[in-house]
Protein backbone atom coordinates (compact mmCIF):
# COMPACT_ATOMS: atom_id res chain seq x y z
CA UNK A 1 0.00 0.00 0.00
CA UNK A 2 1.56 3.43 -1.22
CA UNK A 3 1.00 5.77 1.78
CA UNK A 4 2.93 9.51 2.31
CA UNK A 5 3.73 12.56 0.97
CA UNK A 6 7.23 13.35 -0.64
CA UNK A 7 8.56 16.81 -1.91
CA UNK A 8 11.17 16.73 -4.63
CA UNK A 9 12.14 18.47 -8.22
CA UNK A 10 12.79 16.91 -11.32
CA UNK A 11 15.97 16.75 -12.75
CA UNK A 12 17.71 18.36 -15.58
CA UNK A 13 16.72 15.77 -17.69
CA UNK A 14 13.15 15.28 -16.65
CA UNK A 15 13.57 12.55 -14.52
CA UNK A 16 11.43 12.19 -11.03
CA UNK A 17 13.10 10.45 -8.28
CA UNK A 18 10.56 7.85 -6.83
CA UNK A 19 10.55 7.83 -2.76
CA UNK A 20 11.90 4.60 -1.58
CA UNK A 21 9.45 3.59 0.16
CA UNK A 22 7.30 3.86 -3.10
CA UNK A 23 10.15 1.82 -5.29
CA UNK A 24 9.74 -1.88 -4.36
CA UNK A 25 5.68 -2.18 -4.24
CA UNK A 26 6.26 0.04 -8.07
CA UNK A 27 8.95 -2.36 -9.37
CA UNK A 28 11.04 -1.80 -12.68
CA UNK A 29 8.10 -0.90 -15.11
CA UNK A 30 5.47 1.77 -14.39
CA UNK A 31 2.21 2.89 -16.11
CA UNK A 32 2.08 6.46 -15.34
CA UNK A 33 -0.72 8.71 -17.00
CA UNK A 34 -2.52 12.01 -17.20
CA UNK A 35 -5.63 12.09 -13.95
CA UNK A 36 -8.58 14.77 -14.18
CA UNK A 37 -7.28 16.41 -11.08
CA UNK A 38 -4.30 17.30 -12.77
CA UNK A 39 -1.52 14.77 -11.52
CA UNK A 40 0.07 11.46 -12.94
CA UNK A 41 -1.22 8.58 -11.69
CA UNK A 42 1.15 5.73 -11.52
CA UNK A 43 0.71 2.26 -11.08
CA UNK A 44 3.19 -0.74 -11.22
CA UNK A 45 2.94 -2.60 -14.90
CA UNK A 46 1.59 -5.57 -13.68
CA UNK A 47 -1.61 -4.11 -11.79
CA UNK A 48 -2.29 -1.18 -14.70
CA UNK A 49 -4.05 -3.64 -17.04
CA UNK A 50 -6.12 -5.02 -14.10
CA UNK A 51 -7.47 -1.13 -13.16
CA UNK A 52 -8.18 0.13 -16.56
CA UNK A 53 -9.88 -3.59 -17.30
CA UNK A 54 -11.82 -3.42 -14.39
CA UNK A 55 -13.02 0.37 -15.40
CA UNK A 56 -13.67 -0.40 -19.25
CA UNK A 57 -14.05 -4.43 -19.68
CA UNK A 58 -18.04 -3.98 -20.26
CA UNK A 59 -18.22 -0.35 -21.77
CA UNK A 60 -20.92 -0.47 -23.96
CA UNK A 61 -19.22 1.30 -27.38
CA UNK A 62 -22.58 3.66 -27.76
CA UNK A 63 -21.90 4.96 -24.62
CA UNK A 64 -19.92 8.32 -26.13
CA UNK A 65 -19.00 9.21 -22.24
CA UNK A 66 -16.79 6.23 -21.40
CA UNK A 67 -15.36 6.08 -25.21
CA UNK A 68 -13.94 9.86 -24.16
CA UNK A 69 -12.58 8.43 -20.84
CA UNK A 70 -11.19 5.10 -22.92
CA UNK A 71 -9.70 7.53 -25.37
CA UNK A 72 -8.09 10.13 -23.14
CA UNK A 73 -6.43 7.28 -20.72
CA UNK A 74 -5.14 5.29 -23.08
CA UNK A 75 -3.69 8.38 -25.37
CA UNK A 76 -2.12 9.75 -22.30
CA UNK A 77 -0.47 6.82 -20.55
CA UNK A 78 3.40 6.43 -20.43
CA UNK A 79 5.52 3.52 -19.88
CA UNK A 80 8.18 3.49 -17.28
CA UNK A 81 11.12 2.47 -16.46
CA UNK A 82 12.61 3.04 -12.84
CA UNK A 83 16.18 3.02 -13.44
CA UNK A 84 19.01 2.12 -10.79
CA UNK A 85 18.75 5.52 -8.75
CA UNK A 86 15.02 5.27 -8.48
CA UNK A 87 14.29 7.64 -11.48
CA UNK A 88 12.23 7.82 -14.34
CA UNK A 89 11.59 10.23 -17.16
CA UNK A 90 8.61 11.59 -17.47
CA UNK A 91 7.50 12.37 -20.84
CA UNK A 92 7.77 16.34 -21.42
CA UNK A 93 3.87 16.13 -22.66
CA UNK A 94 2.15 14.60 -20.05
CA UNK A 95 4.04 16.81 -17.66
CA UNK A 96 2.69 19.93 -19.33
CA UNK A 97 -0.55 18.87 -19.25
CA UNK A 98 -1.01 18.59 -15.38
CA UNK A 99 1.54 21.86 -14.93
CA UNK A 100 4.63 19.94 -13.75
CA UNK A 101 7.74 21.85 -14.35
CA UNK A 102 10.05 21.51 -11.54
CA UNK A 103 9.07 21.77 -7.83
CA UNK A 104 6.62 18.12 -7.72
CA UNK A 105 5.38 16.10 -5.04
CA UNK A 106 4.51 12.42 -5.02
CA UNK A 107 1.83 11.09 -2.70
CA UNK A 108 1.10 7.59 -1.75
CA UNK A 109 -2.61 6.86 -2.59
CA UNK A 110 -3.32 3.45 -1.74
CA UNK A 111 -3.30 1.40 -4.87
CA UNK A 112 -0.97 4.08 -7.01
CA UNK A 113 1.44 6.97 -6.58
CA UNK A 114 0.34 10.30 -7.69
CA UNK A 115 2.85 12.97 -8.92
CA UNK A 116 1.80 16.80 -8.61
CA UNK A 117 3.31 19.96 -9.16
CA UNK A 118 3.59 21.22 -6.06
CA UNK A 119 1.81 24.40 -6.21
CA UNK A 120 -1.18 22.70 -7.79
CA UNK A 121 -0.99 20.20 -5.27
CA UNK A 122 -1.02 22.75 -2.25
CA UNK A 123 -3.72 24.56 -3.72
CA UNK A 124 -5.78 21.67 -4.57
CA UNK A 125 -5.25 20.02 -0.62
CA UNK A 126 -5.92 23.75 0.82
CA UNK A 127 -9.56 23.62 -1.37
CA UNK A 128 -10.22 19.78 -0.05
CA UNK A 129 -9.25 20.95 3.75
CA UNK A 130 -11.61 24.05 3.40
CA UNK A 131 -14.09 21.55 2.08
CA UNK A 132 -14.04 19.47 4.57
CA UNK A 133 -14.13 22.00 7.49
CA UNK A 134 -10.21 21.51 8.48
CA UNK A 135 -9.06 25.41 7.94
CA UNK A 136 -6.45 26.61 10.48
CA UNK A 137 -8.40 28.95 12.82
CA UNK A 138 -6.57 32.65 12.96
Amino acid sequence: MFTGTFRHQLDEKGRVRIPVGFRKELGANVKMYVHVADCLMVYPEKDYANVVEKRFKDIDILDLDMEEQRRLIFSRTQDGEVDKQGRVLLNTNLAKLVGIERNIVSIGAMDHVEIWDEATFDKYMAELDERIGRTKKK
